[in-house]
């Protein structure tokens, strides 16, 4: 019986179960090389984080913003922790994801794509439509 019991001790934690949900990039006014994307991470399984970003056209980072004495702050996430059961919401006027470079605008409906990955090596490629300011795909 302590034998099984040491046994479960060192077991490894449980796989993460991620799920992206309400995903969606600001669209683009003609010379305009960056916008933001945003969504919901939900984590469902073992302990895992957010640690990179990429996009299909520029450049793309994670980033919190704040407002202190009046004045918003931008500033980098190196990583996104999502324990068993956490949400991290990438949203307008909190976090999010900043993609600069873009070679060219995006346009409302049109899909972006944006490859997420995550500490314990799971990489997820999501396909998000554009939208408005507002987050309407109209």
């Amino acid at each position: 019986m302590l034998l099984f019991l040491l046994a479960s001790c060192s077991a490894p934690d449980a796989a993460p179960e991620i799920e992206v949900r309400d995903a969606w990039v600001r669209a683009t006014q003609d010379g305009q090389a960056s916008t933001a994307a945003y969504l919901t991470l939900t984590n469902r399984g073992g302990a895992d984080a957010l640690v990179e970003v990429a996009a299909s056209d520029g450049a793309a980072s994670m980033h919190s913003t704040s407002m202190a004495g009046g004045i918003m702050r931008m500033r980098p996430l190196a990583r996104v922790e999502l324990q068993h059961g956490a949400t991290a919401q990438f949203r307008p006027g909190g976090d999010h994801i900043m993609i600069t470079g873009l070679k060219q605008p995006l346009t409302i409906g049109q899909p972006f794509t944006l490859r997420l990955r995550f500490e314990r090596g799971a990489e997820l490629s999501i396909a998000l439509p554009v939208k408005d300011a507002a987050g309407a795909a109209m």
